[in-house]
This record gives C-alpha cells, sequence and structure tokens, in this order.
C-alpha cells in the first residue's frame, strides 16, 4: 500500500468506468485526489461515493489544468514529497505505480515515466498511435541526449520540486507530454523510465479519438518541443521558480 504519495486521478466525463477504476487503485494507494474537470455527467458524484478525495471545476478547462490543481493541493494542503499521475479510465494498471515511485524514493530521478516499450507487452496499442509516440520518441531523445521510450506516457511519477515547475507557465495547458520531457531535461532534472504495462480503456473514445484532435495534437507538440529545445535560460528559470513557490 502507497502511503507517502498523492495519487492525482485527471476525470472527465468518466462515469461508466470511474467507480471501477477507483475500486481497483484503493487496493494499492492510500491517498488519491480526483479533479473532475467540469463533468457533465455523474463523475464527481460516483468519484465521491467512493470515498476518495474529489476537487471540481465548474467548467472543462482540460487535462493539463485538472493536473495543475492536483499538483497545487498538494503542495499547498499535504506534506508528500512524490506525487503519482492516473488515467481515469482504467488503462493503468495500479500494482505498477511502486515500480514508478521507487526511483524517486531512492532519489534516482525526479521525474519517472512508466513506459510501455521498455519490455514486449502483450497489449497491442492502435497502429497510429503507437506510430506517433515512437516518433514522439525518437525526437525526445535525440533532443536530449538520453534515450526515452515512451514520452506520452500518462503514468508519470514526480517530487516537489517538479511540481512546482508544473504550477508555473511553462507546463503547457493542453497535451504535457514530450515537451515535458524536453522542458524537464533542459532544466536539469534527472529522468528515469520504469517498464509498466497499459491495457485497453474501458470507454469507447479517447482525447485523441476523430481526426482533427490528432492533427492538433501533433502540431501543437511538434512546436512545443522545438520551443524548449531552443530555449537557453531554462536552468536559470528552474532557479527562480524554486524560489518563488
Amino acid at each position: 500500500m502507497i502511503e507517502d504519495s498523492l495519487i492525482i486521478v485527471p476525470a472527465y466525463n468518466e462515469a461508466e468506468v470511474i467507480e471501477s477504476t477507483l475500486k481497483e487503485l484503493r487496493e494499492y494507494a492510500q491517498n488519491i485526489l480526483v479533479v473532475d474537470d467540469g463533468s457533465t455527467d455523474q463523475t464527481y458524484e460516483q468519484a465521491k461515493n467512493q470515498g476518495v478525495l474529489v476537487l471540481q471545476h465548474l467548467t472543462n478547462l482540460g487535462y493539463a489544468s485538472a493536473l495543475k490543481t492536483g499538483f497545487l493541493y498538494g503542495l499547498r494542503h499535504t506534506a508528500y514529497n512524490y506525487f503519482l499521475t492516473f488515467d481515469a479510465d482504467g488503462q493503468h494498471p495500479p500494482a505498477f505505480l511502486e515500480k514508478i515511485i521507487q526511483p524517486l524514493r531512492d532519489d534516482e530521478a525526479d521525474f519517472v515515466i512508466g513506459s510501455r516499450y521498455l519490455e514486449p507487452a502483450e497489449f497491442k496499442h492502435p497502429f497510429l498511435r503507437k506510430a506517433g509516440s515512437r516518433l514522439f520518441s525518437f525526437f525526445t531523445s535525440l533532443l536530449i541526449s538520453q534515450k526515452i521510450t515512451d514520452p506520452t506516457s500518462g503514468m508519470v511519477g514526480l517530487n516537489r520540486r517538479v511540481a512546482k515547475i508544473f504550477l508555473s507557465e511553462f507546463f503547457p495547458l493542453d497535451f504535457p507530454d514530450a515537451d515535458v520531457v524536453i522542458m524537464l531535461a533542459r532544466m536539469g532534472f534527472k529522468i528515469k523510465e520504469v517498464p509498466v504495462e497499459m491495457r485497453a480503456s474501458k470507454r469507447k473514445s479517447s482525447m485523441h479519438s476523430g481526426m482533427v484532435k490528432p492533427i492538433y495534437y501533433f502540431f501543437k507538440m511538434s512546436t512545443s518541443m522545438i520551443h524548449f529545445a531552443l530555449r537557453r535560460d531554462l536552468k536559470e528559470k528552474r532557479r527562480e521558480l524554486e524560489s518563488v513557490f
């Protein structure tokens, strides 16, 4: 049972799956925070019924904003040294959370990525999604001179130092993925990957479903990655932010 970390679960219209996700998660983690990002269904009520802490946005602000709300609460109202992010749709097996948190405890890393591609897995991801992840993996590894196999994983762990950075304007407002990895590496944070497995989502659609969203995601992420790769002041900005928060 994980007791030294806050598990942050962003959720938007997850009423059909949130109950089963939280029931399973509670078998592995004690401190769970659900951030309901303005859901129009019964996500908030069903999460509350599971006996976990739930914060609610009055309107839908996006995945990154839900994460920032979770980090803000964790930094201001708890003393936990570590934060783990966990998708509400049931894709993440909570049994792997211990593997993610251990490098943080051992001070081997400031930011730990649960990688779907470090080891062979039974679950086969859709071809286009896997191809996109591999493409971002290649360029992320190239830009930070460190092998990163899964920069788009939503199952990550971080310490309080990184959480403070995520409260700043440097944290992307829509899809924080490979660009965040580049930003943290450029700031001098230690990054590590550990192997995890994923499974099919319990719900029918994803945030990247359809045609427009994936195209927007690709160009937005590419632009953001280049932006952070070209900046030369990120270590200085890190020092400034650590003195403020």
